[in-house]
C-alpha cells in the first residue's frame, strides 16, 4: 500500500538545510569547495537558528512528533556497530568501524557509532540513514557527537551536518519517545568535526568554527543545554589501510580528541 503524502510535506527533516545555509553565507552551494574557499565573515548565532528552524519546521511540517515511537533505534545508547560489508572500502567507514571493534575487544562502554538520528519519524524518508558517526561518553550527563571525515565534502559541511543532527537532538529531547534514552538525558553535547590535517588545508577554518561555536552555545543555551562545536585533527597515524592495534588505537583517538585545529 502506498502512503499519500500532502505535496507541502517535507521529504525528509533536512530538507532546506542547505539552501538556507547557501543563502545565509551568499555561496553558491555549500558542497562546493571553492565557494568555502571565499567564504565571507558571518554571524554564527544566526546561521545556527536558521538551521534549527528550518528542521524544526520540517518536524512540524511532517508531523514527525506521531512518529516518534516507531523507531527504537534513534539515539540508541549504547550501541556498538562494528562489522562492515566485505566491499566497502569508505576509508571513513573502515575506521569508523575499526573503532567500534577496539572497543568491543577492550569491552569498553563510552564508545558508540551508527546511532540513528530520525529513522520513521517521516513516512517514506530517506532519513533512516542518517547517523551519527561517532559518539563518547565523557560523564554521566556529557556525550560527544563526531562527524568522522577523510576525504569527502569540506570541512563547512561537514559542520553543519552536525549542528543538524544536534538540531534533531534538541528536538527529541523535548518532544521524547516513551521509552528510556541516556542520550536525550544528557545536559552537555560537544559537537565534533574529526579529520586529518589534510583535510582542513586551505580552508578557512578558524572564521568557520568560532560563529559555529557561539551559535551553537547560544542556541543550547537557550534550551536549557550546554552545548560546543570543534574541530580536531585525527592523528595521521589512523588510516584505514594501516590500523593500529585496538587499544594504540583508542589511545591515539584519545590525543587527537586533545588536538585542535585552531
Amino acid at each position: 500500500m502506498t502512503t499519500c503524502r500532502h505535496s507541502d510535506q517535507p521529504k525528509s527533516l533536512m530538507d532546506g538545510v542547505e539552501g538556507t545555509v547557501s543563502g545565509a553565507l551568499s555561496i553558491s552551494n555549500l558542497r562546493h569547495r571553492s565557494a568555502v574557499l571565499k567564504l565571507l565573515p558571518f554571524d554564527g548565532r544566526q546561521l545556527v537558528i536558521a538551521i534549527f528552524e528550518t528542521i524544526r519546521h520540517n518536524y512540524l511540517a511532517s508531523n514527525a512528533t506521531a512518529n516518534k515511537d516507531r523507531s527504537k533505534q534513534n539515539w540508541r545508547w549504547p550501541s556498538l556497530q562494528p562489522r562492515i560489508a566485505p566491499l566497502n572500502r569508505s576509508p571513513e567507514v573502515v575506521i569508523e568501524r575499526a573503532i567500534a571493534a577496539a572497543c568491543v575487544a577492550l569491552d569498553r562502554k563510552d564508545w558508540a557509532n551508527q546511532i540513528p538520528v530520525a529513522s520513521g519519524l517521516v513516512e517514506g524518508a530517506g532519513d533512516g540513514r542518517r547517523a551519527i558517526d561517532l559518539a563518547r561518553r565523557h560523564g554521566e550527563n556529557h556525550f560527544e557527537l563526531i562527524e568522522l571525515k577523510i576525504a569527502s565534502d569540506n570541512p563547512l559541511y561537514a559542520a553543519v551536518e552536525i549542528v543538524g543532527y544536534a538540531c534533531l537532538w534538541l528536538l527529541a529531547r523535548n518532544d521524547r519517545p516513551g521509552r528510556l534514552c541516556e542520550l536525550l538525558d544528557a545536559e552537555r553535547i560537544d559537537l565534533t568535526v574529526l579529520a586529518p590535517s589534510n583535510y582542513y588545508a586551505r580552508f578557512p577554518i578558524a572564521e568557520i568554527e568560532k560563529p559555529i561555536d557561539e551559535g551553537v552555545r547560544a542556541l543550547g543555551s537557550g534550551m536549557g543545554v550546554t552545548m560546543s562545536f570543534g574541530f580536531q585533527k585525527l592523528d595521521g597515524s589512523i588510516e584505514a589501510g594501516n590500523l593500529p592495534t585496538p587499544q594504540k588505537l583508542l589511545d591515539l583517538l584519545e590525543q587527537s580528541r586533545l588536538a585542535c585545529v585552531v
